[in-house]
């Protein structure tokens, strides 16, 4: 972000410079980065999931070649894409030369591009600065600049205020914008319709924005790095921003300076709740001002769905934690957890509609590996798995989104260039392990089964070839085709299990009336196949070394 004192005029005019889209030819493979484009000097990509499952990614180009001015583009990647089904750039209103905080939102069939804008030559500057506005109806192949480019939102309490971010609200057509501002002002938060906002710009603003933390506070942030999320519908419904903060004394004070302060408002906006009036004051939407969260953290992300809010944080002592938020009592008040024995940065986070959770950050700091951590019961416990290695260190301004149905897209920018990657929670779970060996009493057979997420829900499929031992005409037989020809199995049984702790787990197959069959012509150690399929999608196929005692063995007449 850039700070306001230290905007600069650019000379008027425009150089519209085309997006170039870069991709291999022929289609992508699932989870590989994807080229969107090459503005070499930009500020940090946006990105939202469509509910198409495509991405949506907008930027500020501010390579002012020639002496042009600022722009925003975009360009929409849909899943197994190799480039942009639509692209673009999209000229700020009024003559601004400079564009920085755009965000993308997604609004039911509405995407939304968001962009603080400033540095306009003509008398009406104050009409169209800071908060211009775009939407599409038509999934990004075309964008209406809002009012005439007319700004929608300002929370600009001084020339040093700088865009945190946009959400959208709880309730029906509403969107909310936050600022931060240095010196004693601290964060502001602005509230608009989704359709016919009024004008909010820094000439006038007749509905207001609320200031989050109390002027008696003798800790005022000031610039520090934040952002919000939302969840816009539902019981659990309401804003967070979070900041991290560098005080040793006050309400927010840490011995060790580092920390992490938040802000909470819940509840649909409209005039009685509403997002645009102070903590502490009637008709509020804003429950608790700024307030501290955690300490001995850094490079916080906050992210909200079905399963309430919760913060994605670097400790200080060397590990990322999940640190879930307390709906009922408005408080930070459960334990965190870890979700990786390293450091992070860049991080994000995201949910599905199922509630399940998604964190992307670079794994070990800046120059590590883009990771993916994602959880099923609501940040208890966390799966990991490699999503780009970042192999030549290069990776910033990373973010990432997910839809309702899971599909997640990762996006960063490296050497100048944009980049964006699908992803599923597969992706950062490990398949389950099965032990090499198993038993049986008859009735069951029993196999030890390992998971490496939580809870890990699996389905077991035992099968055993055909041997003289048993005959086809007495026993359930599976047929199938192979390079060599026709061969049969024999389906043992099968089950569905879940399990909720770490270690192994012995597990008891119920046998079907051919696999028990199968037991009683067979005594010693007989090898049979597990195929060990994971809930979300993940396969595990093994062959075990099955132990039939003799009692078990029952020979034919």
């Amino acid at each position: 972000m850039v700070s306001a004192g230290l905007r600069r005029l650019v000379p008027a005019g425009l150089l519209t410079v085309a997006l170039t889209l870069l991709g291999a030819a022929g289609a992508a493979a699932a989870g590989s980065p994807v080229k969107v484009g090459s503005p070499l000097s930009s500020g940090p990509p946006a990105i939202t999931v469509d509910s198409a499952g495509a991405a949506v990614i907008a930027w500020a180009n501010q390579q002012e070649l020639g002496g042009g001015t600022d722009f925003v583009q975009y360009c929409v990647v849909p899943l197994g894409a190799t480039g942009c089904s639509h692209s673009g750039n999209l000229t700020p209103v009024g003559g601004a030369n400079h564009v920085d905080g755009v965000q993308v939102l997604s609004d039911g069939g509405t995407l939304v591009i968001l962009a603080d804008v400033f540095g306009s030559p003509f008398s009406a500057v104050g009409r169209f600065e800071p908060e211009q506005e775009w939407q599409s109806t038509d999934g990004g192949a075309s964008w209406t600049a809002v009012n005439g480019g007319i700004s929608v939102s300002t929370g600009i309490l001084n020339a040093d205020t700088v865009p945190v971010g946009g959400v959208i609200l709880p309730g029906t057509g509403a969107l909310g914008y936050g600022w931060d501002t240095a010196g004693p002002a601290g964060p502001t938060f602005n509230a608009f319709p989704l359709t016919g906002p009024p004008e909010c710009s820094r000439a006038t603003c007749l509905a207001g924005f609320a200031s989050l933390e109390p002027s008696t506070n003798p800790d005022q942030l000031g610039n520090e790095p934040g952002e919000f999320a939302s969840i816009s519908s539902g019981p659990l419904g309401g804003v967070m921003g979070v900041f991290e903060t560098l005080f040793t004394n006050g309400p927010l004070g840490c011995a060790q300076d580092f920390g992490t302060a938040w802000v909470y408002g819940s509840g649909n906006q409209s005039p009685s709740n509403n997002y645009n009036i102070s903590p502490g004051q009637a008709n509020t939407a804003w429950r608790v001002p700024v307030t501290q969260a955690d300490c001995n953290t850094q490079y916080a992300a906050v992210g909200g769905g079905p399963s309430g809010f919760g913060l994605l944080e670097d400790q200080l002592t060397g590990q990322t934690i999940y640190h879930r938020f307390d709906a009922a009592t408005e408080k930070f008040d459960t334990a965190p957890v870890v979700v990786a024995d390293q450091n992070e940065r860049q991080a994000a986070l995201s949910q599905d509609g199922a509630g399940n959770i998604y964190g992307t950050y670079l794994l070990g700091g800046d120059g590590g590996p883009v990771t993916l951590s994602y959880s099923a019961d609501g940040g208890k416990s966390w799966s990991s798995g490699r999503l780009d290695s970042d192999s030549d260190s290069g990776v910033t301004s990373l973010t990432s989104g997910v839809d309702a149905a899971g599909q997640g897209w990762v996006t960063w920018i490296d050497n100048g260039s944009v980049f964006a990657q699908p992803f599923k929670a597969t992706d950062a779970i490990a398949p389950a392990a099965v032990g090499g060996s198993a038993t049986t009493n008859g009735e069951t057979v029993a196999l030890n089964v390992t998971c490496a997420s939580f809870p890990c829900t699996i389905t077991i499929v035992l099968t055993a070839p055909e041997t003289v031992d048993v005959h086809a005409s007495s026993a359930s037989i599976a047929r199938s085709k192979s390079k060599r020809g026709k061969h049969r199995t024999v389906a043992l049984g099968s089950g569905k299990f879940t399990i909720k702790s770490k270690g192994s787990h012995k597990l008891a197959v119920k046998l079907s009336a051919a696999g028990r069959r199968f037991v009683r012509s067979h005594s010693g150690r007989v090898k049979i196949t597990a195929k060990v399929s994971e809930l979300h999608g993940k396969l595990t196929t093994r062959t075990l070394e099955l132990k039939i005692p003799k009692r078990h063995h029952k020979k034919k007449k």
